[in-house]
């Protein structure tokens, strides 16, 4: 293989790649408010990976209604998220009440923060004992 058939080659996947990024920064641009988020639940020990369009006192309120404290957020997509969860899915989580909504394990927290999730002190949390340390996927 010469080195124009390897440019060639690499083109499109470098193009794909560019047009994710410009669309991503478009996106927020907009959407200056738009986060994703861990939460969690620590009576039933369940995660919430999420995204809002607009991460506001009413949307945490929600979420503290529901017993959900918020861990940490950043800015992001919906694209992000719907990857996120596509890609849990495929390593083999399934989600317990609803799509977003995981049983917490330290497994599970360590594939996160590979992907770039944002964690926060969820790391502390799934030290405690009553965590389970066992990979739910197995």
């Amino acid at each position: 293989m010469n080195i124009a058939q390897i440019e060639e080659a690499l083109l499109a996947p470098c193009m794909d790649s560019v047009i994710a990024v410009t669309e991503r920064y478009q996106f927020l641009e907009i959407h200056r408010g738009a986060r994703v988020f861990t939460a969690y639940r620590e009576i039933d020990h369940v995660m919430y990976l999420g995204f809002h369009n607009d991460l506001s006192d009413q949307a945490l309120k929600q979420l503290r209604e529901r017993g959900f404290q918020l861990l940490e957020a950043r800015e992001g997509t919906r694209r992000e998220h719907r990857l996120l969860l596509l890609t849990l899915k495929e390593i083999g989580y399934s989600h317990s009440y609803g799509e977003g909504y995981y049983e917490a394990s330290r497994s599970l927290a360590r594939h996160l923060r590979n992907l770039g999730w944002p964690l926060g002190a969820l790391v502390q949390l799934l030290s405690r004992p009553h965590i389970n340390r066992e990979d739910p996927t197995s």
